[in-house]
């Protein structure tokens, strides 16, 4: 009979086996894992089978929560088939890595969540390839760290190893430093992870081309080591350089330190000059284009380009049909003797200045293209960029006799054409050129002006004796009628801007007549141009103050006095002499200094 205390003994042996055989069953041998209870099973699929083998470790952020149960091959790499614990949650969003525990092989699975909300992982899922990473093979890398030791030939390594102790020897703090900063430069990277990886990967095909251009790479390590020779070659000159060097610098530095004040509207004036050449980059180009070719043309008439030793040239019979432009130039009377051969400016706005559809001066300027205004012409840049057209000065071009009356050169200062008969009722050719030949039919229709009817008393008519229908000459009818001086007399008409004398008061004389050439009553009123067809007949007040009440008396409105634009003087009607010569505004700079804004 057994006794109390054998009982007890046997009592406790049982049940230590007991708890031996649960704990080899359930930890051990891990009979719930192999029944599938409190587990899920998860494929990953692989490009390949990266040194995972079964029973491989599964972690998630670092706690083991599973096994890798079977590897299998598939069609376009491999798959793993891993059972993990169905708690804690695995977010289905993740990153599997399949990493290395040491350098002898032990790899295992870490799942790496992207965010920690569900989707979770449930028995079945799969975790696509795109999801796994695979880690660096560390055959390949042994093989080329043996290939490189190998490469260095036995009787140098000793020699290798000295070099490399003499080149780090007392170098310790220098590492720590570049230990330390490589650590710090790892730590950022780790913050940029991805976009490191992606560097990584594009340095990928930037290698590659790197290698198939060795031929090239090679040739250009040749030519460089030709250029470091020639410049050994050189030592002494390059030495020269660089002891004159500083010297040249410093004296160029002085140069920017003197021009530092005019510099900078130097460069304003060129960003302008940069804007005119980017509106008038076409016109360049056919300029540079067609520039080589005329030069070369030009220089084919000399003497030295034939074999003869003679120049060449062309004889040709020129018939100035269309003739040459008159319009918009200077009159014959302020052109200058052949003899006088100085430099002196000419006035501003000299070209042809007729209708654009005239075949007189067709390349003209009137006739430029506007750069900036596709479509229009115009002979300045003012006209370009306005909403105005070209208004020519003249209809059409006189046979002979006096030129047009161009305002633009009376405001320069420049008298008018001497030929013009102030006294007389014409004093300028009229503006819509010469007339028509007496029966000569215009071209193209046009209705007839209506009649004007005289308000005033009106003239004796002008007979075709006494006025040619064909030129507007202005002849003088008698010596007594021809001009006094160089400057003629300008009627008032014409110099609109002139100072206007104070009214005399109702009880004094009234003024005296102007500077004229023959003798005149003081009351007669001045003789009034005559206008062309259809105009308001001669005699006839045209101006605003003429209606109404307003009308003025019979009289000069302006005081002329005879003026010299190249001294400056004038003689007023009293006889007193002055001298103003700031009357006309040069534009054109004189010097570099009127170039600037300043």
């Amino acid at each position: 009979m057994l006794t109390r205390f054998v009982r007890v003994q046997l009592a406790i042996f049982s049940l230590v086996g007991v708890i031996g055989l649960i704990v080899m069953v359930v930890w051990y041998m891990q009979v719930p894992t192999l029944l599938g209870i409190g587990k899920m099973t998860v494929t990953l699929e692989l490009p390949a089978t990266g040194g995972l083998y079964r029973f491989s470790n599964v972690t998630y952020r670092g706690v083991q929560i599973g096994r890798v149960t079977d590897i299998a091959l598939t069609p376009t790499g491999a798959k793993a088939v891993m059972r993990l614990d169905t708690s804690p949650n695995i977010p289905a969003d993740l990153k599997a890595e399949v990493l290395s525990i040491s350098a002898v092989g032990e790899y295992y699975v870490d799942l790496r969540p992207k965010t920690d909300s569900a989707p979770y992982l449930h028995d079945g899922s799969v975790i696509s390839v795109n999801q796994a990473t695979l880690p660096q093979p560390i055959g390949p890398v042994l093989d080329q760290s043996n290939a490189l030791i190998k490469s260095i030939p036995k009787d140098k390594l000793s020699t290798l190893l000295d070099e490399t102790y003499k080149g780090f020897n007392g170098a310790g703090y220098d590492f720590q430093s570049f230990f330390d900063s490589s650590a710090q430069l790892s730590h950022d990277f780790n913050g940029i992870s991805d976009r490191t990886q992606t560097l990584t990967e594009d340095t990928g095909p930037f290698l590659n081309a790197q290698a198939q251009t060795a031929d090239s790479i090679r040739t250009w390590a040749r030519s460089l080591d030709g250029i470091t020779g020639e410049t050994a070659k050189d030592d002494p000159q390059f030495r020269n350089l660089l002891r004159k060097g500083p010297a040249a610098f410093d004296e160029a530095s002085q140069l920017l330190n003197q021009i530092k004040p005019t510099l900078p509207v130097l460069l304003g004036n060129l960003a302008t000059i940069g804007q005119i050449g980017v509106a008038y980059h076409a016109s360049l180009e056919q300029v540079l284009v067609l520039l080589p070719p005329f030069t070369a043309a030009i220089q084919s008439f000399l003497p030295t380009k034939t074999i003869a030793g003679l120049p060449t040239g062309a004889f040709n019979l020129d018939i100035s049909d269309p003739p040459a432009c008159t319009v918009g130039f200077l009159p014959p009377s302020q052109w200058r003797s052949p003899a006088d051969t100085r430099t002196v400016d000419t006035p501003d706005g000299l070209y042809c200045k007729l209708p654009q559809d005239s075949p007189i001066g067709v390349r003209g300027a009137r006739n430029y293209p506007c750069q900036e205004r596709p479509g229009k012409r115009a002979p300045t840049v003012e006209i370009c960029e306005s909403d105005k057209p070209f208004e020519p000065l003249a209809m059409r071009q006189h046979i002979f006799g006096t030129y047009p009356l161009d305002p633009n050169l009376i405001a320069q200062g420049i008298p008018p054409d001497d030929r013009m008969n102030w006294n007389r009722e014409r004093i300028f050719g009229p503006v819509e050129g010469t007339p028509m030949p007496p029966g000569a039919v215009p071209r193209g229709p046009g209705a007839p002006p209506p009649p004007a009817v005289p308000v005033g008393p009106a003239l004796p008519a002008q007979t075709m004796g006494e006025v040619s229908p064909i030129a507007p000459l202005d002849v003088p009818s008698s010596p007594a009628e021809l001009p006094r001086g160089n400057t003629p007399s300008v009627p008032p008409a014409m110099f609109p801007f002139a100072p206007q004398p104070a009214a005399p008061p109702a009880d004094s004389p009234p003024p005296a007549a102007p500077v004229a050439d023959t003798p005149q009553p003081a009351d007669a009123p001045l003789p009034l141009p005559a206008g062309p067809p259809g105009s308001a007949p001669v005699g006839q007040s045209i101006t605003p103050s003429a209606f109404g009440g307003n009308a003025s008396r019979p009289g000069p409105s302006v005081a002329i006095a005879q003026y010299d634009p190249r001294t400056g003087t004038y003689v007023t009607p009293d006889g007193h002499v002055f001298r103003q010569s700031d009357l006309v505004t040069k534009k054109a700079p004189k010097t570099w200094k009127d170039m600037f804004a300043i």
